[in-house]
């Protein structure tokens, strides 16, 4: 019996090169993760001496001129935040936001007061229904439009005014989204 191999059918790797390109990898990560650790350590650096100057920059500007007493700076702080909030008032589309209100309120509802809180969006509303079942329609509204959110019944009463006139006074508080 003659047994003879066939050294065609096997598949041979050049392993020599196999590990050229190995070390030429770990070579080239290296080499990239050794300029990513320069590049952030120069960032940090940066930074650091971005935050001395911009605290330098501040501490000039802290001190009050002299001759100026600390009534006339808190009266003139005042003044500026007093024109900023005007200024950011003008901001609002007044006309946009009314709109939004009425086309979410429904028949049977009468709203006799609109107020912005001090929250940025916040607005509290009141006003008042036929009945109560107006209130809940008015609030389901509400919470189902993309314009409000966080729609909250503060309060609700009945009312009686004269003979005839009877109803629910409410108070609402919602957020308004544009």
């Amino acid at each position: 019996m003659r047994i003879t191999i066939n050294l065609a059918t096997r598949i041979y790797l050049d392993h020599r090169l196999l590990n050229r390109f190995g070390y030429c990898a770990i070579t080239l990560l290296l080499a990239l993760s050794g300029w990513n650790i320069s590049r952030i350590s120069s960032n940090m650096g940066e930074k650091s001496r971005l935050n001395a100057e911009l605290t330098a920059i501040q501490n000039k500007l802290e001190p009050k001129p002299g001759g100026i007493s600390e009534t006339d700076v808190t009266r003139q702080k005042t003044r500026v935040r007093f024109y900023n909030e005007i200024i950011e008032r003008k901001n609002t589309n007044w006309l946009n936001m009314l709109e939004t209100f009425e086309n979410n309120t429904p028949a049977g509802i009468s709203l006799s007061l609109l107020a912005p809180e001090k929250n940025q969006g916040e607005w509290k509303l009141e006003g008042y229904a036929k009945t109560f079942a107006f209130v809940q329609q008015y609030l389901e509204k509400l919470e189902a439009s993309k314009n409000f959110s966080n729609v909250l019944l503060l309060s609700h009463r009945n009312f009686i005014s004269g003979d005839k006139a009877h109803g629910v006074q409410f108070t609402i508080s919602c957020k308004v989204l544009f």
